[in-house]
């Protein structure tokens, strides 16, 4: 998928179960280096996702790389950054300026403002964003408690981003959710669509229960001058 950018695009691809496990702290370095060639040739960065606000700049290629932080801040080209997840919503959001941020979105980053993070990393504006594969209502079994903090947090009413599981119990819609914090920036959000709750192409945290994580893997290609 190339996700338009100025002076060229942000190609994003997304790595299936057949693709491998990317979980940074669990597969071996080198496994994990190896399959990162295999899905995506190039230089890597990928961070020590905490569920948090943090913004690490990837200031060219394998820069940043396993540093803290879940929003990588990219504005230089062919720097390839793999976000891991195994419900979290991965988010690509493209700048005006030709950078862009990709973001891990867990239901605490959400509620922390990581969306109001990333897009201030990017200047305070933004031209588009995307939602890659993640848990979706349907499969999110969630708490009143902490589904009060993401709507508190994106400022609307609870009901708004809370439905039902397939089973009949009270869920999280968490694509609503992120879809609520950007619309502040004036952006809808594109979205791959797939639930990784219920399409066994994907790993799932609460779902499976998973250890391992598929990855988005997005870099700046640049049109030559």
């Amino acid at each position: 998928m190339r996700l338009p950018a100025t002076s060229g695009s942000v190609v994003v691809r997304v790595s299936t179960r057949v693709d491998g496990d990317f979980h940074l702290d669990r597969v071996d370095p080198a496994v994990l280096a190896a399959r990162q060639q295999a899905f995506v040739p190039g230089t890597w960065s990928m961070l020590d996702e905490v569920h948090g606000t943090g913004v690490v700049v990837v200031d060219g290629p394998g820069g940043g790389n396993r540093e803290r932080g879940d929003i990588a801040l990219v504005r230089v080209a062919d720097a390839i950054v793999g976000t891991w997840v195994g419900d979290c919503a991965p988010i690509i959001l493209v700048g005006h300026d030709g950078g862009f941020a990709a973001v891990h979105a867990g239901w605490r980053g959400v509620a922390a403002g990581v969306i109001d993070h990333a897009v201030a990393s990017l200047g305070g504006s933004i031209r588009q964003a995307w939602l890659g594969p993640s848990i979706r209502a349907c499969c999110y079994e969630f708490g009143a408690s902490d589904a009060s903090a993401v709507a508190a947090a994106v400022r609307i009413d609870q009901a708004a981003i809370t439905a039902t599981t397939t089973w009949g119990a009270p869920s999280l819609d968490l694509p609503a959710a992120l879809r609520t914090a950007l619309r502040p920036h004036g952006v809808d959000m594109a979205e791959h669509g797939a639930c990784t709750g219920c399409d066994i192409d994907f790993f799932s945290h609460r779902m499976g229960p998973d250890s391992e994580r598929h990855v988005v893997a997005s870099w700046w290609e640049r049109v030559p001058t």
